[in-house]
């Protein structure tokens, strides 16, 4: 920590250190002089001026020593700008944070910026955690939203439906250095070297056993997953029944836990799937249907209408829907798989499944099953309902609320890097000829049409072209009927305590995913409302913040009122009293880090081994009961340099390069009741994490969302 001391000529002087911390970011470095003069709180005229010249480095805290003639009472504001270099015709600098130190006194005061230093003058006070009602400087805060609108605004609308930026041009946003080449140089470097390496082998598998063996062909070997040595044990051994557990564990702790839904009736499910053969069914349960549904014993994945007609880019993916109960043993097992929409009586071209099918035929239709799934976990799960959603979120935020709002400071920490991920990854990999057209069954324009359809709801996303024969608006009039014909929504998909509720998940046994993430989920709640409920006392308080009612407002309205176009926003864009802007705010909170996590850093262990998740197949999915053999799966599964390029990307997508929960990169909360309420959340945090440790045997088998493991933001 560089220490220098600011010219001055008093004797006797009283002497304040004062630290400073510059951005982390490319163009933060300053060169210039910085100048500062200190308000005290009594007293409306500032000290004199006091230059602190030199050089401020990018990411560095620097100490400065400023005398004063005599000692300043409760320096309340600190006023800071640039004077222009010679020859140079701007010139600005990106503060975190100032801390002023009195030694004599014993008193430390924070100054928080997070915002560009120019030659423009500025003031920030002490802690600069004020509603906009309660802030002296209303006129200087509105003109730094209004700054904000030139950066952050929605510029293009992905699949039709979900308002972002095209072009990060925010600096702030921007990776550092040492993030941008952990994270992503030297990953592309060994995935480069292991693309040439792969053009020697053959493009097809030998055979089943010979698709656990690319880990240790290439040059520079990628970790084997764990799934695979489950596979390597059981298909030399013939007990292809034990990978039906496997198959059902996906639906709880795989990287798409949140969709698995109880059949609330057998009606439902009669529409949903054809149940004629209700011996065969009852055969796999021993037990009747309805016994299943009456006992909440019976659950579903139902891909019928969401996934119904996709234009892939890569051959076709099944509308599937997958039926599961739970046994004696309160394991999760399959019962039966359908591959396409029911339309009366279960046809040649369009069979029920089972497990006690030949055994080639009923691992084709979990496979296609599962392509099916991956599709969707790509599409909705992860990319349209992490990273799109929280990228609208935050625009619409930075350009309603100012930074020095104690929310702001509350959620800042959350978006860590989240619009440079965004746009690296349209770049890489959802653009045109990318990962997701290469290795994916559905390409970019089937992902961007499966995320309209949730975004919008399905009906609202048919085209007038479109021929369908199923009502989904009478049939998804409930929660519980084909939920995923619905659009999705803030106060229900959103808000994870009403999901669970609404999919009927409660009592699901061994649903490691849901259990940990509601403790995680209920932490972050206690939190949130910590920061809340202290600064608004009253209801007539939140009314009056123009500024939190303004970005309510901009998340519900119309992409073409400017607005971010989220269904369920609670209070419908207008928060009436404290609880929906709690609900509001955790809800942005656990998407940014426990949902993504959920669905980000299994990837490479569910994606890494092609006959587990396949993100690509080729062909059709079966359409007849036919006997198949492995050759059929072989010809089906993705190619050796498919996988490789999977391998490459989920790698680095399940990298955690940013810090845990709680443990912020950058620090915005300097207040009392900010500091206090995360001081708590920590402990919180901990006490969750402490429990989660010493359940060592369901450690073994899901880990992913110890607060240990889970990173604050959608920073990868």
């Amino acid at each position: 920590m560089a220490r220098i001391m600011a010219s001055s000529s008093y004797s006797g002087a009283h002497t304040y250190t004062v630290k400073i911390k510059t951005g982390r970011y490319k163009g933060t470095t300053c060169l210039g002089n910085a100048i500062l003069r200190f308000y005290s709180k009594d007293n409306p005229t500032p000290t004199e001026r006091h230059c602190i010249g030199g050089h401020f480095d990018a990411g560095k805290t620097r100490e400065v020593r400023v005398e004063v003639p005599h000692p300043i009472d409760d320096i309340e504001q600190l006023e800071v700008w640039l004077e222009r270099p010679a020859n140079t015709a701007d010139v600005r600098w990106f503060v975190e944070h100032m801390q002023i130190e009195d030694a004599d006194k014993n008193c430390v005061r924070f100054f928080p910026f997070h915002r560009w230093v120019t030659m423009k003058h500025q003031i920030v006070r002490v802690n600069n955690a004020l509603l906009p009602q309660h802030d002296p400087n209303e006129q200087r805060r509105n003109e730094s939203i209004h700054l904000d609108k030139e950066y952050y605004f929605f510029s293009t609308r992905v699949a039709k439906a979900v308002p972002i930026m095209s072009e990060v041009t925010a600096s702030p946003e921007s990776f550092t250095k040492s993030y941008f080449m952990q994270v992503f140089i030297l990953p592309t470097i060994k995935d480069t070297i292991n693309q040439k390496l792969l053009h020697s082998f053959s493009k097809r598998w030998d055979s089943l056993t010979d698709t656990g063996n690319i880990y240790e062909r290439a040059l520079m070997n990628f970790a084997r997953p764990e799934i695979v040595d489950v596979y390597m044990d059981i298909i030399p051994q013939d007990d292809w029944s034990r990978l039906d557990k496997v198959f059902a564990d996906q639906r709880l702790i795989g990287t798409n836990p949140a969709v698995i839904q109880r059949v609330h009736s057998l009606d439902i499910l009669k529409e949903i799937m054809d149940v004629s053969d209700e011996d065969r069914f009852n055969r796999q349960m021993k037990m009747a249907l309805s016994d299943a549904v009456e006992k909440k014993k019976l659950f579903m994945v139902d891909y019928t209408t969401i996934l119904r007609r996709i234009i892939c880019q890569n051959g076709t993916i099944a509308s599937p829907v997958a039926l599961f109960y739970v046994n004696e043993e309160d394991d999760l097992m399959p019962v039966a798989i359908q591959l396409f929409k029911n339309k009366g009586p279960a046809g040649p071209d369009n069979p029920v499944f089972f497990p006690d099918d030949n055994k080639y035929t009923w691992m084709l239709a979990k496979i296609w099953f599962n392509n099916a799934d991956a599709s969707y976990h790509q599409s909705v799960s992860h990319l349209g309902f992490t990273h799109l959603l929280m990228e609208t979120i935050y625009l619409a935020l930075r350009q309603t609320v100012s930074i020095s709002h104690p929310l702001y400071h509350l959620m800042a920490p959350h978006f860590l890097y989240l619009l440079k991920v965004n746009e690296t990854a349209f770049k890489a990999l959802v653009n045109p000829g990318g990962w997701v057209d290469t290795s994916m069954s559905v390409g970019v324009k089937g992902m961007w049409e499966i995320i309209r359809r949730r975004y919008q709801g399905y009906t609202h996303a048919l085209g007038e072209d479109d021929d369908d024969d199923i009502d989904t608006a009478a049939a998804a009039s409930s929660v519980e009927d084909l939920h995923l014909a619905q659009a999705w929504r803030l106060d229900r998909e959103g808000n994870l305590e009403n999901d669970i509720k609404c999919r009927g998940v409660e009592d699901l046994p061994k649903y490691y995913f849901r259990d940990d993430a509601l403790a995680a989920y209920r932490a972050i709640k206690t939190y949130v409302s910590n920061v809340v409920n202290p600064h608004y006392a009253d209801v007539d308080t939140l009314e009056k913040d123009y500024e939190i009612q303004e970005w309510a407002v901009k998340l519900s309205a119309k992409y073409e009122e400017g607005g971010s176009n989220i269904q369920g926003v609670p209070g419908g864009g207008h928060f009436s009293n404290r609880d929906q802007l709690i609900d509001t705010i955790t809800s942005v909170i656990y998407i940014s880090s426990v949902a993504h996590a959920s669905v980000n850093f299994l990837q490479y262990e569910q994606y890494g081994y092609p006959f587990n998740y396949p993100a690509m197949l080729y062909g059709d999915p079966p359409r007849t009961k036919n006997e198949h053999t492995e050759s059929d799966i072989l010809q089906c599964l993705p190619t050796k340099k498919t996988t490789l390029g999977s391998l490459a990307i989920t790698d680095l997508l399940s990298q955690r390069a940013t810090k845990k929960l709680g443990d912020f990169e950058i620090k915005y909360q300097f207040d009392k009741i900010g500091m206090d309420a995360l001081k708590q959340f920590q402990e919180d945090l901990q006490e969750i994490q402490d429990d989660c440790d010493k359940d060592t045997k369901k450690e073994e088998v899901y880990d992913i969302l110890n607060p240990k493991y889970i990173p604050n933001a959608i920073s990868i």
